[in-house]
């Protein structure tokens, strides 16, 4: 396969999935080598974060972008030994032993979004207030001492995040579990 028909199937992955390049570029080389008619096991998948359309969530999504987040760059990877949050210059990671339950939630989320302690111990990581999955974490991680964390470093019990795909991400949490 051509750089050039690497390139342009790592876009239109992009386009579909959210992926970064990067990660659209890997998936899309592992299954060229997989060879025809064979589905290689993937390592990890990729769920970008929802953002709301109107009201003060098209103001956050146009914030977003504008710090280079947003649509398409800001997600969660399941990985088989991590989980790994992404939105803008926040990073947060998981490993997957920690993560013993993903369901949906209806978390009463009074128009915020972000990403910011929501409860003590309750990562939010939202662009909506829909798509809601709640992961419970045990034993707790904590967050690293950066600017988005405004250099706090807080014990994380659960991460609530708002996802395109919730039930896929709870079903690949789900299959990392039990795998």
């Amino acid at each position: 396969m051509t750089h050039d028909k690497i390139r342009a199937a790592a876009r239109k992955r992009m386009a579909t999935t959210g992926e970064s390049y990067a990660a659209a570029r890997r998936e899309v080389i592992r299954e060229h080598q997989a060879g025809p008619g064979e589905t290689p096991p993937s390592a990890t998948q990729w769920f970008p974060i929802r953002y709301s359309e109107g009201g003060i969530g098209r103001i956050s999504a146009w914030l977003d972008t504008v710090l280079g987040r947003g649509k398409g760059k800001s997600g969660v990877e399941v990985g088989p030994d991590e989980i790994r949050v992404q939105m803008g210059a926040f990073k947060f990671e998981l490993p997957r032993r920690s993560a013993r339950t993903a369901s949906l939630s209806q978390e009463p989320l009074h128009g915020t979004s972000g990403v910011h302690m929501h409860k003590k111990g309750q990562l939010l990581v939202n662009g909506s207030a829909d798509g809601l999955v709640e992961v419970t974490i045990d034993p707790p991680v904590h967050t690293d001492r950066t600017l988005s964390t405004a250099f706090i470093k807080s014990r994380v019990d659960s991460l609530l995040v708002s996802l395109v795909d919730p039930d896929g991400f709870i079903a690949a949490v789900d299959n990392q579990r039990h795998g």
